[in-house]
């Protein structure tokens, strides 16, 4: 298991995390951001599963969010924050 940090993500999807924070009034600093990702299924190249934590700080609630390849897990986490999964927003 190799662990991600925010800032080690692709910045694509660093973009599209910020955009969803700001259309539902969190801002990036919210969240506690890291990703796991796994070894290949035989050891050798291919799909690298990948599972994406994100935590809101003022809640403690924490959501997991299936990424990588044929994933849009920053899709799976706007539709959290449009459902307040995290709760509201800090004022």
């Amino acid at each position: 298991m190799v662990r991600k940090l925010f800032d080690e993500f692709p910045l694509d999807e660093q973009e599209d995390f910020e955009v969803a924070c700001q259309k539902y009034e969190w801002i990036l600093e919210d969240f506690v951001v890291v990703a796991d990702e796994g070894n290949p299924p035989g050891g050798g190249p291919g799909h690298i599963p990948q599972v994406v934590a994100v935590e809101a700080k003022a809640t403690g609630i924490r959501h997991y969010f299936q990424a990588g390849s044929g994933t849009s897990w920053t899709v799976d986490f706007e539709k959290a924050l449009a459902r307040k999964a995290f709760g509201d927003p800090p004022v």
